[in-house]
């Protein structure tokens, strides 16, 4: 005969708490073997079983309600809800990935800048987080495979890139108000397109695949306004426009345009 144990018992004997298996038993996922007529519960063998499979369960990542209808039924698919929590496991595995990558990102950048401007810290994070939307967008302007490299870097150099544009941005930053045309002015714009241009392989590419498919580029910034986060204000947009029309002005971006 299977031994049975009091609540407190089988608490004990499992590492469950009494609040948990109250839970279990509300929501029909494990009921006592044994309920007197005075309302004590006494748990057996059998429910140390039944107690596994939802640990079981629960560790590969189902909710408690997913688990309470596959205890419920006498035979389920198991290979396709293995292979669908395995998919999901695996996303939950990649958003994780790019959370830790962000904070170390984060806390690269502190301990090179110090203070760090919110808006130039939420700029990182949320690049981080829209890489795959970035990818994506970028791929219609450039061949796929080239993209990937861009996106092929270490982790060093990702945070070597990261502090070099918080660097340009402070600096952009501090400068608005000053004539755009300015040579210390041009000079930081022209870091900004010679860092761009480093990236994505060339000022050929900046300014021949990218550039000249601008309007390509300003729609799909209208019609999803988060899709890349600015650390500029409206205002410190139309400056910095400015600056950007004249520095491209003074170097002949027109000569990269293929129908010149």
């Amino acid at each position: 005969m299977s031994e049975t144990y009091s609540i407190g018992q089988f608490s004990k004997k499992t590492g469950t708490t009494i609040r948990t298996l109250h839970y279990y038993d509300e929501l029909e996922l494990l009921k006592p073997s044994i309920i007197t007529e005075s309302g004590r519960r006494y748990y057996s063998d059998d429910n140390i079983v039944q107690l596994q499979k939802i640990i079981s369960l629960k560790f590969l990542g189902y909710s408690l309600e997913e688990i309470r209808e596959f205890l419920h039924l006498s035979d389920w698919n198991l290979m396709d809800s293995l292979l669908f929590q395995r998919e999901e496991m695996l996303k939950k595995k990649a958003h994780l990935e790019r959370v830790i990558r962000a904070l170390d990102n984060a806390i690269d950048l502190t301990e090179s800048q110090g203070q760090v401007n919110s808006s130039i810290f939420l700029m990182i994070i949320h690049n981080i987080q829209m890489e795959n939307e970035f990818k994506d967008w970028l791929k219609r302007l450039l061949p796929n495979d080239r993209v990937e490299e861009i996106f092929n870097i270490s982790d060093e150099r990702e945070r070597e890139l990261n502090r070099l544009t918080a660097d340009i941005v402070i600096k952009l930053k501090e400068a608005v108000g000053e004539n755009p045309e300015n040579p210390s002015v041009q000079e930081l714009v022209g870091h900004i397109f010679t860092l761009t241009a480093e990236i994505v392989g060339g000022e050929d590419v900046l300014f021949h695949e990218i550039i000249e498919n601008e309007q390509l580029v300003e729609s799909e910034l209208e019609n999803d306004p988060l899709f890349l986060a600015s650390p500029f204000s409206k205002k410190e947009e139309e400056w910095l426009e400015k600056a950007m029309e004249i520095y491209l002005e003074s170097r002949g971006a027109d000569q990269y345009d293929s129908t010149s």
